[in-house]
Parts: structure tokens; sequence; C-alpha cells
């Protein structure tokens, strides 16, 4: 269980979609306090069935028709659809970055949605590349720590991210992935602050400005978007 999915299991005062975490939780707390209760956790989904999420909607595939798309970014995060139709985004420089994957109805995909009626949002995807320091004798050195602390987010209708979560939280080995990898991040993630995100009318990224000797120069790839439960 990634660090999101016990974000999910742990929150109280709402149904766990983890039960595993939860129970486990709660059997801590029968030991410390002998008159606590499980009142305030209703098992809805057991991710230990060995079942893998169901998608529902596909917002975007690679290979597949992308004219219900339209794609907005900064200067510094210059988006564009590959030849091979897979999405990429080269992510350079200093400046702050902003990329949003927007569209138009079509069959099950809607608008806009309301992220607290889907269990998780799935990406197949890559962020390759490094940040590039300048370092005070003019060397010029690349770094890529494990964890780039860069995923994606949810936008309204304004433009305004209404939910955002970090891809290493939601990997296996806790890094962000430089080999395309399928990443189901839980839902929870995006809502747990208490965004208004009922209005879901884009995905993207954001990235905020880095330090003046530190350029960067990572090429994020996109095969898949769906939302799933």
């Amino acid at each position: 269980m990634n660090p999101l999915e016990m974000i999910a299991a742990l929150r109280p005062g709402r149904r766990s979609r983890f039960p595993f975490a939860a129970g486990l939780l709660l059997a801590a707390a029968a030991c410390l306090s002998p008159g606590a209760t499980a009142a305030g956790f209703t098992v809805v989904k057991n991710v230990n069935s060995g079942q893998s999420p169901v998608e529902k909607v596909v917002i975007f595939e690679k290979g597949k028709p992308t004219d219900h798309l339209t794609l907005e970014s900064t200067a510094s995060g210059k988006t564009e659809f590959t030849a091979d139709g897979a999405l990429e985004s080269r992510i350079t420089g200093h400046d702050d970055v902003k990329i949003m994957i927007r569209w138009k109805p079509r069959g099950e995909l809607k608008a806009s949605f309301d992220a607290a009626a889907y269990t998780y949002l799935v990406m197949t995807c890559r962020l390759e590349g490094a940040v590039k320091e300048t370092q005070p004798n003019g060397k010029i050195v690349e770094k890529r720590p494990d964890n780039l602390w860069m995923g994606p987010s949810l936008f309204n209708a304004k433009g305004e991210a209404v939910g955002s979560a970090n891809f290493a939280d939601a990997t296996e080995d806790g890094k962000t992935p430089a080999q395309t990898t399928t990443i189901r991040i839980p839902m929870v993630a995006f809502t747990f602050w208490g965004l208004d995100s009922h209005d879901v009318q884009a995905i993207g990224f954001t990235w905020s400005k880095t330090r003046s000797n530190s350029a960067r120069d990572f090429r994020l790839v996109i095969d898949k978007i769906a939302l799933a439960d």
C-alpha cells in the first residue's frame, strides 16, 4: 500500500475505501482505548482482493483520436502530440510550469466530472530528464532526485487547480517514474483538502519556479489518462 492509499485509509469521518489499513488503525485504537468503537468506517471496497481498478472513462489514449482535446501550456512546459500519438510536454528552464488538457464531451466523457465520483485517476506515463544545476565555478551538474515532487492536478473551468497529487507517492518504489509506468492515484489524494472538485474540466500539471542556477530539462510522456473505480 503506497502513502496515498494510507491517506485514503486513515482519513476519519468518512467511509474507508481501503479497509486493510483502516482495520489496523481501529485495532490499534481498540488496544489503547478498550471502550473505542469502529463507528465511522464502512468497508466499500477491498483493495486486497487482487483486482485491478476498472476504468470507467478514458480521457486520452495513445494512438486514439484526439480531436476532442485542447492543449494549453506555458512556454516552459510546451505540450503537443507526438508522431506516434502520445502526449509530450517539454519542461525546460526556470519558470513556473502550467499544463492543462481540456476536453469536449465524447461518449462516457462528459464536459466535466466530479472527482468524488471515482476512486482512481490512472495515468500511464514517464518523466525523463534531470535538473541542470550551475555550480559557482561554472560547472553544470545534472541532478535527478528519486522524488521530483511533480504530479497531476485537477482544474476547474477557470483554470484553477482544485487538487494535486505527487507521482512518487503513488508508485511502488516511491520514485518519480523515468520509465513508462501505469500509476493509480487514489482520488482522495486530490479531494483530501476540501477544495471544490465537483466540476473538473481539465487535467494537467503545475510546477513552481526553480532557483536561477537550476534549469529543468524534462520530457513528460503520457500514453493514457483514465478515471477508474
